[in-house]
């Protein structure tokens, strides 16, 4: 069972969720499937916790990442299996075992830390249509100007465990 939403917010304007193709379309280009915005990784694995223009929470419940790890799991072994598979078709009868074995290795070490920001944003579009934006959700979009847990765009749960080290 899912967990309550984070910036959940009763009273607050709904902003509009956007339509499928849009929303896989701004996934594809690691953008904010709300908004389009870009900027969203700070590293290759590391994504920013806020869109800075529209305030959307990238995690809108705890463990809704599950979904994205599973996915880039699920593509890296399909890729895995294509590249063996092409490996031993394309050698035979006699077949080259290290070649083969190098190509899947670059391939299991590789794809999986290339591909988790696209599986993140792909993952939150996914969950946006099953899942549309509520009340309180993408604060900037309605007219707001101030986030959920305070101004910025570094999000309640950081500013909730600094104050927890500070005190």
């Amino acid at each position: 069972m899912r967990g309550p939403l984070r910036d959940h917010k009763e009273g607050a304007p709904v902003a509009p969720t956007p339509g499928f193709w849009k929303m896989a379309g701004r996934a594809a280009l690691l953008r904010w499937p709300v908004c389009g915005s870009g900027g969203l990784c700070r590293r290759c694995t590391r994504m920013v916790e806020r869109c800075p223009r529209c305030g959307f929470l990238f995690e809108r419940f705890e463990g809704q990442m599950i979904g994205a790890i599973a996915m880039n799991t699920i593509l890296t072994f399909g890729l895995l299996l294509i590249t063996l598979v092409l490996g031993f078709v394309l050698t035979a009868p006699d077949f080259a075992v290290v070649p083969v074995l190098v190509a899947s290795l670059a391939v299991a070490g590789l794809f999986p830390v290339l591909f988790y920001p696209f599986s993140q944003t792909s993952w939150t579009a996914i969950d946006l249509l099953m899942t549309p934006l509520e009340p309180g959700e993408a604060p900037r979009l309605t007219g707001a100007s101030e986030l959920p847990g305070g101004s910025g765009t570094e999000g309640a749960a950081e500013q909730r465990s600094g104050s927890i080290v500070d005190q």
